[in-house]
């Protein structure tokens, strides 16, 4: 299994973003964050959205939390923004 390093996410929003809503992206999770801002651009120009915006982020991300069950939570920030953040599940251990 590859080890990931970054997440992308793009939001396509109304003028004012008081509605946004996911747009999918073909490679969501790379090796680097490096790799993932260098594609963010493109993928935002390429996203097919016919949203008014479109924003995009890419958030570094522990591998160890995509390997776990885990929410991916995201909001826009008053100055246009696209926030990231993972909430990682606890895992349950059964024992006898």
């Amino acid at each position: 299994m590859e080890h990931i390093a970054a997440f992308m996410l793009l939001v396509g929003c109304s003028g004012d973003a008081s509605v946004c809503r996911e747009i999918p992206v073909p490679v969501p999770a790379y090796e680097s964050l490096e790799e993932c801002r260098r594609d963010l651009v493109l993928e935002m120009r390429l996203s097919g959205s016919t949203e008014r915006r479109v924003l995009g982020a890419c958030k570094a991300v522990d591998a160890g939390i995509l390997e776990q069950s885990a929410t991916i939570d995201w909001a826009v920030s008053r100055n246009g923004e696209l926030l990231i953040t993972f909430d990682a599940e606890p895992q349950m251990v059964a024992s006898r």
